[in-house]
């Protein structure tokens, strides 16, 4: 299920680039497409619409209509809004979007970056495995060397 952020609204004051880093966790560890919605002009030489794989980010002068709008072009069944704005929650409900507290989704990207899904446990391991291996304990002796190999027929013995 695709997901529409309030951006300015989840970032409560604090810098936007937490709530851009919480959408691409997200999109990592669920693999669904993230619009965030900022209010105002982007960052210094940055362009009013960012995409970063499956997350775009838009600064725009009315966060709220562009998100009530987005729902009303796509159709909003399907869709889960993030924010804790009462009224863009109602509008985005009259859509057909589910409605997420920011309280519920700064919970779930809690879990997103900690690795709390299948993709990001999975991620998790493999990062595991590359510090085992850079451990130089772990590692095959540098070099080619001769492989044993046995007989036709014959099985190893246990």
């Amino acid at each position: 299920m695709p997901w529409l952020l309030d951006g300015n609204n989840l970032a409560q004051g604090k810098a936007r680039e937490r709530v851009r880093r919480a959408a691409l966790d997200l999109v990592r560890g669920q693999r669904v497409r993230v619009v965030v919605v900022f209010d105002g002009v982007p960052p210094s030489g940055g362009a009013e619409v960012e995409r970063l794989g499956q997350v775009e980010v838009r600064y725009v002068p009315d966060a709220d209509a562009a998100i009530v709008n987005l729902l009303a072009t796509v159709g909003g069944k399907g869709w889960r809004v993030a924010t804790d704005d009462q009224e863009l929650a109602r509008r985005a409900r009259q859509q057909g979007a589910e409605v997420v507290s920011g309280e519920a989704f700064w919970a779930r990207a809690e879990e997103w970056a900690a690795g709390g899904s299948e993709t990001g446990q999975a991620a998790a391991a493999w990062r595991g495995e590359l510090e085992y291996f850079r451990d130089p304990r772990n590692r095959l002796a540098a070099g080619p060397g001769r492989v044993r190999r046995r007989p036709p027929g014959r099985r190893p013995e246990r």
